[in-house]
């Protein structure tokens, strides 16, 4: 098949989880022999030229400066993106893969113009992230989740939980919603990097060597639960006096948690990196001696998976995707929003190498199942499928016809 993907964010621009996804979603569907062409966001104001990356095809369409008006800059890419795909010709197009709400104006409108199938998927939702619908801006976002939603004919996410929110905040029907974990590729994440270098690495970040590092990636928003770790992370310092908590990411709330930590009297022993990626991230994962995801609101819980994959043990909150990933047996999970029950789950893993040993060695099995080659082939399956119900109902109604004439 020939395939438009459609994303606002792809590799090198990565904010969250959703550039990785796409890159090695499109990547692996290459592998099975379709083709894809990505449409993603590119340089402001002009775009750049297309690329081919891994065998796919990459477009980046020109955007304007994302400012506070965010619903017109979302609108401005859709409508560049329409522009773009209007230019590749697109009835040379089997479907139309849009990804998260933004790129979602496009597919609707391809579906009612052209006919063309349409999937959605959605990575996380509106409501989710801020714990209900609070604003203005929050209910124009959950209403065009509802119609891409509704529109699609068939959606995609990221774990049961993600689906069984969508059927109950939109009354989506359980047959048309399709759970598909996120993947990861272990050959990147190399276990067995030069202990020197990774002793010089952690000394770089302010971390000593008879230091206990505990880390934390993702964004520094609400859903993510980042007051809470500090919380807790008082908590183990009154225990503990060598550790060192790396926060590894950017967002609204920076300025919040650093004040926080200054009042809890632990902003000596936290160390704020900023943004970070490639392998400056992968060398984070292997300096860590534990690793906490203690999220409110997490639809999959990819920072699980990467930190699994280094072989650094994680805690983590019992939610979303994080509770199908994580079970007993390779890693802990906790009551989320409850600093105390995450102080003692790390403290058990401080104490007790046995158990920690145990639970790494757990994980790297369980890992084989997030694999980016069947994540393609049963995301394959649901394009095959929107395709033929498409065509079968192009028969239906060709037939109507035939018997009115």
């Amino acid at each position: 098949m020939k395939i438009a993907m459609l994303t606002w964010e792809y590799p090198p621009l990565i904010v969250g989880g959703l550039s990785i996804h796409c890159k090695n979603l499109a990547e692996a569907l290459v592998k099975m022999g379709h083709e894809i062409d990505v449409i993603t966001t590119g340089e402001v104001l002009y775009g750049s030229k297309p690329e081919i990356i891994n065998g796919v095809n990459v477009y980046r369409v020109k955007s304007m400066v994302k400012d506070e008006d965010f619903l017109s800059w979302s609108l401005l890419m859709a409508s560049e993106m329409e522009k773009k795909l209007g230019d590749l010709g697109i009835d040379n197009y089997d479907l139309i893969h849009c990804h998260d709400w933004m790129t979602s104006k496009v597919g609707i409108n391809l579906k009612y113009l052209l006919n063309k199938p349409y999937i959605q998927s959605i990575h996380s939702t509106e409501y989710g992230r801020c714990s209900g619908i609070n604003s203005k801006i929050s209910e124009i976002i959950n209403e065009m989740e509802f119609l891409s939603v509704f529109e699609a004919d068939e959606v995609i996410t990221v774990s049961n939980a993600s689906k069984e929110e969508l059927c109950r905040i939109f009354n989506a029907p359980d047959n048309k919603i399709h759970a598909i974990y996120n993947g990861i590729n272990l050959s990147e994440y190399c276990i067995n990097q030069n202990s020197d270098e990774l002793m010089e690495f952690r000394e770089e970040l302010g971390v000593e060597n008879d230091d206990y590092m505990l880390l934390y990636v993702g964004r520094l928003e609400h859903q993510k639960g980042v007051n809470y770790l500090i919380r807790a992370f008082k908590i183990l310092l009154d225990k503990y006096s060598n550790l060192k908590l790396v926060l590894v990411g950017e967002g609204s709330q920076q300025d919040y948690l650093q004040s926080l930590s200054e009042n809890l009297c632990c902003k000596d022993n936290l160390i704020f990196t900023g943004f970070k990626n490639g392998d400056e991230l992968k060398k984070l994962y292997c300096c860590a001696d534990i690793c906490v995801v203690p999220s409110i609101y997490e639809p999959f819980g990819l920072v699980a998976l990467e930190s699994m994959a280094s072989e650094t043990p994680i805690v983590v909150s019992n939610t979303g995707g994080l509770s199908e990933i994580v079970n007993s047996k390779n890693g802990i999970k906790v009551e989320p929003k409850n600093p105390k029950k995450l102080a003692t789950a790390v403290s058990k893993l401080i104490e007790n190498n046995e158990f920690r040993n145990k639970i790494v060695n757990n994980a790297k099995n369980d890992l084989l199942n997030y694999n980016w080659d069947n994540i393609a082939y049963d995301t394959s399956k649901i394009y095959g499928r929107a395709v033929k119900n498409k065509l079968d109902s192009k028969n239906d109604n060709s037939s109507e016809i035939v018997e009115k004439i």
